[in-house]
């Protein structure tokens, strides 16, 4: 083992880093993340205007319409590093931070539970399995790393001070610091401290004293009104379990069934297993922040009686090991970005595009709004508290040739950029609309 100061360091440390450094490749795979893009733009607005957002100034129908940036200081970060950088080319950075910060501490909370290196070790290869899909570059990727923070906080007397401020800085990044409320809610059960239930009261507090102030709770009433339109969009519906990065969340499940039916989970500690296991079972975008929570403690019930055996290794080996591991996350980092050509329009898509009204996908809204606003405004994107289940449906409902032709003239459409399998695109064409591009992932028409 190599040693430095009274640390021992072994292959087994090693496998700590192994997936950490896979996310290198992850995070610089095609961008395909069109919400990521109006929250840049939503960030140079509210630099320009300097204050926050209270009303629409991107949808061609909502314009002027009430609606809060929930995650107001993220999309103002973003503005400024885009401003400063001159494009988005610091995402995969970014994103490499928060995701490798969460599974860092979420590791080293399993580790103060387990002390069993092999143990940590393998609960940090199924964690980083779940966070691929969910390294994204939307101001939710604060919330996992706020929430293992918050976490982390819980496990130690002296550092429950620091749970009311964590919990007011995520309400200016992501609506979704309720879940550290509820989690903090949940640990003053499983204890049945009252301490916790006055933290908890703080961070609701110390929460309204954000831009927004009380608006910060419409925020999360608006969005929640609206789960019929989030059950239109992919990562709000239940998970699909054939999918490959939704097996590790069942892996956790059955191990947290196998743990305590052979007694090696504590029963109080079910107070917060079982409700963080059931919300992850409720959505997609729930997988992730539920095994955030809950892997350390199924982790603790997986502790082998005997102690953990480590052999004495030669330093040189595992530098040499370490090395390769690190040169392979820097070759990884170094990959340019690239925009995902099945969810992005081609430049040449774009150029034969005027700037009147245009139809577009839910996806592409993003995309126009950080690349065409204020010249052009969109017609849909995948604001849900904005649009609701009938400006979603409404625009399905075109896409599937339905009624396309009383929209269009309403909103003096002469021009779409669809998906080639959408039956619009045949419908249009019987009307005499004229195909001006076509690839792959999209087709622009204009009307005749």
């Amino acid at each position: 083992m190599a040693r430095i100061g009274d640390f021992r360091l072994s292959v087994r440390h090693l496998f700590l880093v192994v997936p950490i450094a896979g996310l290198a490749w992850a995070v610089t795979s095609p961008f395909r993340d069109n919400s990521f893009l109006w929250h840049v733009r939503a960030g140079t607005v509210q630099l320009d205007r300097e204050s926050v957002l209270t009303t629409d100034p991107f949808s061609l129908e909502f314009a002027g319409e009430p609606w809060r940036t929930q995650s107001w200081l993220a999309d103002i970060l973003f503005g400024a590093l885009e401003r400063a950088v001159g494009g988005i080319g610091w995402v995969p950075y970014y994103m490499f931070i928060l995701s490798a910060l969460t599974i860092v501490m979420v590791l080293v909370v399993t580790h103060h539970g387990t002390r069993h290196l092999g143990v940590t070790a393998l609960a940090g290869f199924v964690l980083t399995w779940q966070a691929i899909p969910f390294a994204n570059a939307r101001p939710v990727i604060f919330s996992y790393l706020l929430l293992a923070a918050v976490a982390a906080a819980l496990r130690h007397d002296r550092t429950h001070w620091a749970i009311a401020p964590i919990i007011w800085l995520w309400a200016m990044l992501h609506g979704s610091f309720v879940l550290g409320i509820g989690l903090v809610i949940l640990e003053g059960l499983r204890r049945r401290s009252r301490r916790h239930f006055e933290l908890a009261g703080i961070a609701v507090i110390l929460a309204t004293l954000t831009a927004h102030g009380i608006g910060i709770w419409s925020i999360l009433l608006r969005f929640l009104s609206n789960r019929d339109a989030l059950e239109l969009i992919q990562e709000w519906r239940p998970p699909d379990y054939s999918n490959p990065f939704m097996v590790p969340f069942v892996v956790l499940v059955m191990a947290a069934l196998y743990a305590a039916t052979r007694g090696r989970l504590e029963r109080d500690d079910l107070i917060v297993l079982i409700p963080f296991l059931l919300f992850g079972m409720l959505a997609v975008r729930n997988l992730y922040p539920a095994m955030i929570v809950a892997l350390p403690y199924i982790a603790a019930g997986f502790v082998p009686e005997e102690p953990e055996h480590r052999r004495k290794e030669a330093p040189l080996m595992v530098a040499a090991i370490g090395l390769v591991i690190v040169l392979g996350a820097v070759i990884g980092l170094t990959r340019p970005v690239e925009f995902g050509e099945s969810q992005f329009p081609a430049p040449a898509a774009l150029e034969v595009i005027d700037e009147g009204p245009l139809f577009h996908g839910i996806g592409a809204g993003g995309y126009l709004i950080y690349a065409q606003w204020p010249e052009r405004s969109v017609l849909v994107d995948d604001r849900a508290e904005l649009y609701g289940h009938d400006g979603f449906q409404r625009y399905l409902d075109v896409a599937d040739a339905k009624g396309w032709e009383m929209e269009f003239s309403d909103l003096g459409i002469t021009q779409a950029l669809l998906d080639p399998e959408w039956p619009l695109v045949e419908a249009l064409a019987t009307a005499g609309w004229e195909e001006l591009y076509r690839d792959d992932n999209f087709v622009v028409a204009r009307a005749p």
